[in-house]
């Protein structure tokens, strides 16, 4: 979630221009230092979501995760045989998804999807466990050299908390719902923040089973799970709605009554400090400063802790495990936002400021107090060495800081060079030691080790499939090339069919495009900029958009009606603007009767035919026949839920369009031949009730065939949207955010958010 703007572009092995956002380019000094107050003033536009265009919020409460939660249990019942580890040899057309990655990189480290949990085997350090903030959770037997998916039937693969049972570790708690609930447009796809979460899950054998979850009040993610190290049968779970206790190892929760009014603020951390007793840090659910608390034994009672001031956000806690009575908090001014980090040493019940305000790190000329960068609510770590207490990390936005002196100093310890021994992914989250002593710390890019104390880092991401997909591309002049726009991982770019990948942009990437004339043509966008190469990456720069007066388009689309894929259609300022040139050069297609701001645009699978909409919450449908000369405002589908999100045109002219509502009583998939006059609501026969849809292609072959991506994996209708069946085997219950389907009719691919890349061979 890197928010830089300003991107330099320069030549890296293989050839291919690299583009990276200027806070990489900062510390590494290729370009001219900003302000502390400028970066934060640039960084702060970013966030009010201005590059994307509009961009709605999804709906991530407890209603959707128990609709979600519910289709995916009829999911695994129904179509049982296609679920993960399903045999080809047991379907009739053999449709079976393959992944794609990305799995390996060219050369280079490998980056993979945001990290909300880490957890290891307190004897086996070769056990370690990561949940994903859309990928669910993953185990490796071998210290992360290689990595197994445990969870992708579960129906929500958003999690935001795992923990293990010191004492018997084969017990696992994981707590769904990505806190973070990020999410960018996927195309024309709705905020794609993962699911909510539904309570916790338990297993008993390492996560090879799971069993119902346990729901918890009116809470949609969880932060934190702790186990007592004392009480297999004492659980705590910190929620986006207050902190629940079980005393019969997760059995049931009671919530626990902190911070006044109802009870239910967020709790961010939970720290163990001794025998039976914990800490915890807690903020309003309105906002509001952040507290901590301590607890008696049994964490039965709880008493504010003293010296916190009252005007600090989120808090991160950790405590020395083998002397709980220090502990380390790490937090932010709610005024500036510059960084705090204060300590006690009696379990919680009193602390002190290590005065960071004015200290610099030993090893870099800039101050501590700007560790948690301009994303403070959104990027922070504390974990302390399990021997020594002295030894503390601390992870921000850019920086991983380390003490060895109880916070007397601090030194970085890590780069964001891909080219250094010490690289890190920013943006950290997690973190946890091994019985070897070893560190692991958890960011937007996946799992990165240490084993001498942050002199040298090694990623673990070779395998570990959860990059949160925002947009796909490939070319049928060569099958091999794909283009992946990702969370924070930026572009990636592979040449072989997803067997290996390369860093072709950083930052966030939002969607790209490969000419099916010529793949070595392309388009990518990411939140620096969009850029464009004639020559697969070799060279290229940032894309003009001559033509259209503000220079940037919030949205582009690539039309099926041309074979060469060169002819785009952008929606800029409420107009819609046409390029025959793959995006050099723009003119404005004719609105004669079109009445309104346009938020996008899609092209049909014949010449001139365009759908365009219109507002929100549904929104107006309008649609021309020939490139605008006409344009007619279609009936507005009847009884629909949210707003229309994607639409398509199948070679006969048959309309599509789907809405991100998600509401049993309402429609969320419309079908007309002539949209002016009405529209027929598409029947969810085989389709899962209760669930959003996110993506919509027409078939450009098979006329009334129609692909719909969902929260819960791919369908397909055959017959102009009158019934659907999932399609193929193999793909997880995930959210599909973005699909791609070839000329031809003979492939097929799937962006998911939080399990890479999918395809499939289409049968005839």
């Amino acid at each position: 979630m890197k928010t830089a703007t300003h991107t330099v572009c320069r030549l890296v092995a293989g050839g291919l221009l690299l583009c990276l956002g200027l806070a990489h380019a900062v510390e590494d000094g290729s370009a001219s230092r900003m302000t502390w107050e400028e970066e934060r003033d640039k960084d702060e536009l970013e966030k009010r979501e201005r590059v994307m265009g509009e961009r709605f919020a999804r709906d991530n409460d407890a209603a959707y995760a128990r609709s979600l939660m519910a289709a995916a249990t009829r999911e695994r019942e129904t179509n049982a045989r296609l679920m993960p580890g399903a045999k080809a040899g047991d379907l009739t057309l053999g449709e079976v998804w393959s992944n794609l990655g990305p799995s390996r990189m060219r050369s280079g480290p490998m980056d993979s999807g945001r990290v909300s949990a880490i957890v290891t085997h307190p004897d086996n350090s070769s056990i370690v466990y990561v949940a994903s903030a859309g990928g669910g959770v993953w185990r490796s037997l071998d210290a992360g050299a290689s990595w197994k998916a445990m969870t992708d039937t579960l129906g929500s693969l958003g999690t935001g908390a795992l923990a293990m049972d010191a004492n018997l570790p084969n017990r696992l708690y994981l707590g769904l719902g990505d806190p973070r609930k990020t999410g960018f447009l996927s195309g024309v796809s709705t905020s794609l923040g993962t699911a909510p979460g539904l309570g916790v899950l338990k297993s008993t054998d390492g996560g090879v089973t799971w069993g119902s979850p346990v729901l918890l009040g009116e809470s949609s993610s969880i932060r934190k799970i702790v186990v007592s190290p004392n009480n297999s049968n004492l659980v705590l779970v910190g929620t986006d709605r207050g902190l629940y206790r079980s005393t019969n190892a997760g059995a049931s929760y009671q919530l626990q009554p902190l911070d006044g009014g109802d009870g239910k603020p967020e709790v961010w951390s939970i720290a163990w400090a001794g025998s039976n007793r914990f800490t915890v840090s807690t903020r309003a659910s309105n906002g509001g400063s952040g507290k901590i608390w301590h607890s008696s034994e049994q964490a039965a009672d709880w008493t504010p802790a003293a010296g916190i001031p009252a005007n600090f956000g989120r808090i991160s806690l950790a405590s020395a495990p083998s002397s709980p009575n220090v502990q380390y908090a790490l937090t932010y001014h709610l005024t500036n936002a510059l960084t705090h980090i204060y300590k006690t040493t009696d379990g919680g019940q009193d602390w002190s400021s290590l005065n960071i305000d004015q200290e610099s790190y030993v090893n870099h000329a800039e101050p501590v107090r700007k560790l948690l960068g301009t994303q403070e609510k959104y990027n922070q770590m504390v974990v302390v060495n399990p021997t020594t207490p002295n030894i503390a990390y601390f992870g921000g936005q850019l920086r991983l800081a380390r003490t060895g002196d109880g916070g007397a100093t601090f030194s970085i310890v890590n780069s964001t060079s891909t080219d250094a021994v010490n690289y890190v992914h920013p943006d950290f989250h997690a973190a946890a030691y091994d019985a070897s002593n070893r560190l692991y710390v958890g960011n937007d890019g996946g799992v990165f080790r240490s084993d001498n104390a942050g002199q040298t880092w090694t990623p673990r991401n070779q395998g570990l499939i959860t990059h949160l997909v925002y947009g796909i591309a490939s070319s049928v002049d060569d099958l091999g090339e794909i283009l992946v726009a990702l969370q924070d991982n930026g572009i990636f770019q592979s040449s072989d069919t997803g067997t290996n990948y390369s860093r072709m942009a950083g930052g966030d990437g939002f969607w790209a495009l490969l000419s099916q004339n010529d793949a070595r043509k392309l388009i990518v966008a990411t939140n620096g900029g969009t850029y464009q190469s004639d020559d697969g990456g070799l060279t290229g720069g940032e894309l003009a958009f001559t033509g259209i007066p503000n220079g940037a388009a919030s949205f582009i689309d690539q039309s099926p009606a041309v074979a060469s894929g060169e002819t785009l259609y952008a929606a800029s300022g409420g107009k819609i603007y046409r390029s025959t040139n793959f995006g050099k050069q723009w003119q404005a297609v004719a609105a004669n009767g079109l009445v309104g701001s346009v938020r996008w645009v899609r092209a049909g699978r014949n010449s001139g035919v365009l759908v365009a909409i219109v507002s929100s919450s549904p929104g107006q449908i309008w649609f021309t026949l020939d490139n605008g000369a006409h344009w007619t405002q279609a009936a507005t589908p009847a009884n629909a839920d949210g707003s229309f999100i994607d639409a398509a045109v199948g070679d006969d002219n048959q309309f599509y369009v789907i809405s991100d509502g998600y509401r049993n009583d309402k429609s969320r998939i419309w079908t007309s031949n002539d949209p002016a006059s009405g529209w027929f609501p598409g029947a969810w026969g085989g389709l899962p009730t209760g669930v959003r849809v996110n993506a919509l292609k027409a078939d450009p072959v098979r006329n009334g065939t129609i692909y719909v991506g969902t929260d819960l994996g791919m369908y397909r209708s055959i017959n102009k949207g009158l019934s659907f069946s999932r399609l193929g085997a193999g793909l997880p219950l995930v959210s599909v955010a973005d699909i791609w389907v070839a000329g031809d009719g003979s492939q097929l691919r799937a962006g998911t958010y939080g399990r890479g890349v999918w395809s499939m061979g289409l049968a005839n």
